[in-house]
């Protein structure tokens, strides 16, 4: 999966993406009366009872972890060059609604066998719903603008 990627700038576009999406997260909370999501999922770590005391850190921690790990997907050139729009900004604004998508489908089959997260996910407001399809398109922009594909 990893052999024709530019490992240096998928380490540091991955990275970034995700501070830049959970810091538009933090920053723009309450803007137009969308964003904060980052509480929920404070909410939903303190529920489960696991990092008691240490709740901030994980959230921080596991989203940097998440977009490092979910990034693999954008930077395979199986799917990069498979994208139907020139440049890397458009080619991670579609891959990040695309992967939005993903995300909805999974919640739902994982909902349906019952998984409490994807439950308390799918019955989040509208305006949650609206706040995370932005963040993906700000964190396949910002993933988008700054990887450079691996020369072949």
């Amino acid at each position: 999966m990893i052999k024709n990627v530019n490992f240096p700038s998928y380490v540091f576009s991955s990275f970034v993406a995700g501070y830049v999406m959970m810091a538009v997260d933090m920053i723009m909370d309450g803007f137009l009366g969308l964003f904060g999501t980052y509480r929920e999922y404070l909410q939903m770590v303190r529920q489960f009872g696991i990092f008691q005391g240490f709740e901030g850190i994980a959230l921080v921690v596991g989203h940097t972890i998440n977009s490092l790990v979910l990034a693999l997907f954008f930077v395979d050139v199986r799917v990069y060059n498979r994208i139907p729009l020139r440049g890397g900004l458009a080619k991670g604004i579609f891959f990040g609604a695309v992967w939005h998508v993903w995300v909805l489908v999974f919640l739902l089959f994982a909902s349906i066998g019952g998984s409490k997260f994807a439950i308390s996910m799918l019955h989040s407001p509208y305006t949650s719903h609206i706040s995370l399809f932005l963040l993906h398109l700000i964190w396949g922009g910002t993933l988008g603008l700054l990887y450079t594909p691996k020369e072949l």
